[in-house]
């Protein structure tokens, strides 16, 4: 489990450095997941944000996957058991995939910068949180929804009203 890995790898001083904010919290968290090997611990801002709070952190691929299977809430009834799964599901697996992005992040990191210093520096520069990540998760969203929009206006076209 990547979260275990993290914290068996990196010192918590790197961890804090590319965490920036909230570190004590993550770290906290972290820790108890890494000892239980467990995958779960409630984060309400993961819950309460979702999207935003996975840009805020820089999970980029992360909130364009969620905004696609968010699609799928069109579906009727399955469609609210799939909001409301995806909404649950990302407030009690959000440290775990923090944890994960973390990891990967500095792993990929450090095989780049060996050097202990620069690695230190490179990855207090990578990591943090970005509000203008929460307007890259807008326009993402934005964007998915437009382009659903243009399929489905397009597939409207072909077929004339007056036939029925």
């Amino acid at each position: 489990m990547e979260v275990k890995k993290l914290i068996e790898e990196f010192d918590e001083e790197t961890i804090r450095s590319f965490v920036q904010k909230n570190s004590d919290y993550y770290l906290a968290k972290w820790k108890i997941m890494a000892s239980s090997g467990s995958k779960f611990s409630w984060n309400w801002a993961a819950f309460l944000a979702t999207s935003l709070w996975l840009g805020y952190r820089k999970m980029y691929l992360y909130a364009f996957i969620y905004i696609l299977l968010n699609v799928l809430t069109v579906i009727p009834f399955l469609g609210i058991l799939i909001w409301l799964g995806l909404w649950i599901g990302i407030g009690a697996i959000g440290n775990y995939l923090y944890g994960k992005y973390t990891y990967n992040k500095l792993l990929e990191l450090k095989m780049a910068f060996p050097n202990e210093e620069e690695f230190k520096a490179q990855a207090a520069r990578a990591g943090g949180t970005s509000v203008g990540g929460i307007f890259i998760v807008v326009l993402i969203a934005f964007a998915v929804y437009i382009v659903l929009a243009l399929i489905s206006y397009s597939m409207m076209g072909h077929y004339s009203y007056t036939n029925f």
